[in-house]
């Protein structure tokens, strides 16, 4: 018999560089895990399962995630799923435990999103491997490259500038400066933004996000059993995934995210979201890329296409806007892989819990948007609708 799957615990680490990293990837798990389970009130017996993501070619191979769960003191009895779906890893985590949990198979699933660059000695290098080999990466072209399709199609179609795409970092600096948790936390202007070192036109480095490290856990439950838990529990209203085509030249459009939009009207239809600026309360978005937050945005019918950055100018997408965005930072601030990727979820969750950073916290927030992207050209897509369950 089916069953609704609800968050009822999360837990982070604070992020930093590999290069100040004080912990191991174990240790940083380990305390993610651990704080999960102590905001959930949840005994380590009572799990019945863990989903944790491994992105080959970053890590090696699956092994990276089984020698993690070995070393958890979970007990060495629960069933474990490894997901690797590349840039989508994060996301998914959180929609195989829920699918678990509304098989009924299982009661409380654990998703675990560890440190992924770790493990490279020269991530631009392993990033740029992303590219299509037989047609594409013969030319030189490399993630950035990839990256900027999208703003040199919007520019050329809007008229966007530099100084516009710079303002979803200067938004993305003054939000991450509230939060405890985040890598960059330091506040930058427009001019700032301009001036920093040029890559594939229209970005600048400024505009790409780091390479953290740190660590994210969160329990998906049955509804029955978030009832014994602490937390005011996050039902996980509506959830999917979408893919488009692999290789640049079967886009259709880059000045326009077709791919978010589809799986947004899916999602919506299932959620019974009629009007997202006015039913959403919080959101946040997975743009490693500056550009792509306000193509976003427009997919997500929050602005009309080209109005994703009249939208963020507007204040609308700030803390104190009607469509608060990014609290966290997002990617531009804090990107640790498969942690990094699963964090949209965890701070939703924490926000419509009412237990994010006090400095950050979206009074009243009952509805939120989390969303995932990844892989060549962005073609992988996953989104959810989350809910505060209010206890009776």
């Amino acid at each position: 018999m089916a069953t609704r799957a609800m968050i009822a615990g999360v837990g982070s680490t604070p992020a930093t560089s590999p290069r100040k990293q004080e912990r191991s990837a174990l240790e940083l798990v380990q305390e993610a895990v651990w704080a999960a389970l102590a905001h959930s009130g949840a005994a380590p017996n009572s799990l019945d399962g863990i989903v944790i993501g491994n992105i080959d070619g970053f890590e090696g191979t699956v092994l990276g995630a089984k020698h993690l769960v070995r070393r958890l003191g979970l007990g060495a009895d629960l069933p474990v799923s490894i997901v690797n779906t590349g840039g989508t890893t994060g996301g998914n985590l959180m929609q195989l435990a829920a699918r678990q949990v509304r098989s009924g198979d299982r009661r409380r699933v654990l998703c675990v999103g560890g440190p992924t660059f770790y493990g490279a000695e020269d991530l631009q290098s392993a990033i740029n491997t992303n590219s299509p080999m037989i047609v594409e990466q013969p030319l030189g072209m490399g993630a950035y490259h990839m990256g900027a399709f999208y703003p040199s199609a919007y520019q050329q179609r809007f008229g966007a500038t530099v100084e516009d795409f710079a303002v979803s970092v200067v938004q993305a600096h003054e939000h991450a400066s509230r939060n405890p948790y985040a890598h960059l936390r330091d506040t930058l202007t427009v001019a700032d933004v301009v001036a920093s070192k040029p890559l594939s036109h229209p970005m600048t480095m400024a505009m790409v996000c780091p390479v953290s490290t740190s660590a994210n856990a969160l329990l998906v439950t049955s509804e029955q059993s978030a009832v014994e838990l602490r937390p005011t529990p996050v039902l996980i209203r509506a959830m999917a995934t979408s893919s488009d085509p692999y290789l640049g030249g079967g886009k259709n459009d880059f000045a326009a995210m077709e791919n978010l939009s589809i799986l947004a009207r899916k999602v919506y239809r299932i959620a019974d979201i009629r009007n997202p600026r006015e039913d959403i309360d919080v959101v946040e978005l997975f743009a490693p890329y500056a550009p792509m937050q306000p193509m976003q945005l427009e997919a997500l019918g929050f602005a009309p296409p080209g109005g994703g950055i009249d939208l963020i100018r507007s204040g609308a997408t700030g803390f104190d806007g009607d469509l608060p965005t990014n609290l966290s930072g997002g990617p531009l601030c804090t990107n640790a892989g498969v942690a990094g990727e699963l964090a949209p979820y965890v701070y939703v969750a924490l926000q419509l819990m009412g237990d994010a950073p006090e400095e950050m916290q979206v009074a009243g927030a009952r509805r939120g948007l989390a969303h995932g992207t990844g892989g060549t050209f962005f073609q992988f897509e996953n989104l959810a609708i989350l809910e505060r369950q209010e206890r009776p």
